[in-house]
């Protein structure tokens, strides 16, 4: 019986290390086939590769420049926000009552606290 166990787990290890071998084969062959396809693709110099390959940059380029133009409107938008929180938080620190300010201290101190969130950090690029 232990020896049938054995050979089990000898004939799996067999068939696992057939199963990598064939794997590191099919990686090797696809990487072979995919460089022989993009060799034929930089050499071709048709007018129809040149307008896709230009199309293909133009649209990264622009992708970038979207991407680069959301994030600084993103912090126009964070720092407008923030200052118009401190404004009223400002102002409701100054029109309150004191007794009232005590009373409504952790709402304000909530909103204060919210404002230094989402401050926009100098040098952030969020």
């Amino acid at each position: 019986m232990e020896k049938v166990l054995t050979d089990v787990v000898n004939a799996g290890i067999a068939l696992f290390r057939a199963g990598e071998e064939a794997l590191k084969n099919s990686v090797v062959d696809f990487e072979k086939k995919f460089n022989e396809i993009k060799q034929k693709g930089e050499l071709d110099q048709s007018e129809q590769a040149v307008q896709v390959r230009d199309l293909l940059n133009k649209t990264i380029k622009d992708t970038k420049d979207v991407l680069e133009n959301a994030n600084g409107s993103y912090k126009d938008i964070i720092t407008k926000a923030q200052t118009n929180f401190e404004d009223i938080y400002a102002q409701i620190d100054q029109a309150l009552p004191e007794n009232v300010k005590t009373q409504a201290k952790s709402a304000l101190d909530e909103l204060k606290a919210l404002i230094e969130k989402y401050k926009p950090q100098s040098g952030s690029t969020k």
